[in-house]
């Protein structure tokens, strides 16, 4: 297999981000890091067609694997995790973001969720980690990954290749039902309540049908505080987890916890010697969301098998998150309108940003967008918090020309800045 290590004398070969530095410049670690790589062609994970075949090869592989291997544990790089263990490795973790971050329905939002004090369980868990794809196929990894220096343990395994990372999505698309069919396997998840509601819903049935494992027995274990807080509540999910995992002598569990379900992963595999799958934002395809459950953001990316109706969606996501506020309720319906209008592709993933404003897309769009203003008419008003993201709904809308209230709110936004420009020029 391929190592991964970097000799520490090989070290200054690798481009110096000192000339981006954070403390210079007023920008983040995470900002120096996107700025010091080529700009991305095309979209941020390039094409479905590049590299399948060599992909089905890995996601076959992996199978066999967690058919076979006990402990097992699958891992992820995604570019969080990745910034994370660049800032480690330079000593700027006090410089990485951790929190639940800002409340928006229109504007990605994800960091990997992890203070300093756990970098070196995560880094453990990276090297020691049966499988580890490196997820070169995402735009900042195919740059970075090269500066990481990462010691893996020997015999174990990784993508062969550029063309064959992002192994999830073609495992989930071509082997995830036929792995679980007549296991007893389990999701835990800040949206693993959400899955299990939908999963319940004559919708769910009919759309899922090509990838979900009716034979196997499922459990859900729903983070607590809804995923919140993951920092400081890491050890205590744990036990939650390993109590999940023995009282329904689990075979395989599919975590989607940010960067915990690194650690929780690896550890939980070799302690209860079971299979982990770092399953990430799979659960999101599943659910057909545009929000992480334990956010008020839109997702940064969405990976896609199949639709779910607007009103299934938010009838479900109500029952799994009765707590929400109304700003944060306007939150999640937005994102989940906006998903509409997301390129999709079946087994693929795509970026907050890298839209498609087909005809098939719209007409998702303004059917929910109906169910939407009828069922949420009455919380646009209802805070201050609502108003303003009421207003960045609007905003999107109009500059898109998706919905007339759109339209005219930007006609309105645009007439009272150049009237303020306007009197600016007055004054002086």
């Amino acid at each position: 297999m391929p190592d991964f290590s970097v000799p520490s004398g090989d070290k200054l070969a690798v481009p110096s981000l000192e000339d981006a530095s954070p403390r210079r410049q007023g920008i983040t670690f995470h900002q120096a890091l996107l700025q010091s790589c080529p700009p991305p062609r095309g979209g941020m994970f390039g094409e479905k067609a590049d590299g399948e075949a060599a992909r089905r090869i890995e996601a076959g592989l992996l199978s066999r694997l967690m058919a076979t291997t006990r402990p097992f544990c699958f891992l992820r790089m995604g570019d969080m995790e990745l910034v994370y263990l660049l800032a480690e490795q330079d000593n700027r973790l006090d410089e990485i973001e951790f929190g639940d971050g800002p409340m928006s329905g229109t504007q990605g939002y994800a960091n990997p969720g992890l203070s300093a004090k756990h970098a070196e369980r995560l880094r453990t868990a990276y090297e020691e980690a049966d499988y580890l794809d490196f997820h070169e196929k995402n735009w900042p990894n195919e740059h970075l990954v090269p500066r990481l220096i990462l010691q893996k343990a020997p015999g174990s395994y990784c993508n062969p290749t550029k063309e064959a990372s992002l192994v999830f999505l073609t495992w989930t698309e071509s082997e995830f039902k036929q792995y679980c069919q007549g296991r007893r396997i389990g999701f835990a998840a800040a949206e693993a309540r959400l899955l299990e509601l939908l999963s319940q819903t004559p919708e769910f049935r009919r759309a899922a049908t090509d990838y979900w494992p009716e034979g196997a027995e499922i459990f859900y274990y729903q983070a607590r505080n809804d995923g919140r807080d993951l920092d400081a509540n890491l050890d205590l999910v744990k036990e939650d987890l390993r109590r999940f995992v023995k009282e329904h002598r689990l075979d395989t569990v599919f975590l989607s916890l940010g960067g915990g379900a690194k650690i929780l992963g690896y550890e939980l595999s070799r302690e209860l010697g079971i299979c982990c799958f770092d399953f990430g934002a799979m659960i999101r395809a599943f659910t057909y969301s545009g929000c992480d459950g334990n956010r008020v953001a839109r997702s940064p990316h969405s990976p896609f098998f199949f639709r779910l109706p607007f009103e299934t969606h938010m009838d479900a996501l109500e029952q799994a998150f009765p707590n929400l506020r109304p700003a944060e309720l306007l939150v999640k319906a937005h994102g989940q309108l906006l998903l509409e209008v997301l390129k999709k592709q079946v087994g693929w993933t795509y970026a907050s940003w890298e839209y498609d404003f087909s005809p098939e897309n719209i007409a998702f769009f303004r059917q929910g967008f109906k169910e939407y203003q009828k069922r949420y008419g009455k919380l646009f008003n209802s805070s201050a918090a609502a108003k303003k993201e009421r207003a960045g709904f609007l905003h999107f809308c109009g500059s898109h020309g998706l919905t007339l209230e759109g339209r005219l709110f930007l006609a309105i936004f645009n007439a009272k800045g150049f009237a303020r420009k306007l009197l600016n020029r007055i004054l002086r």
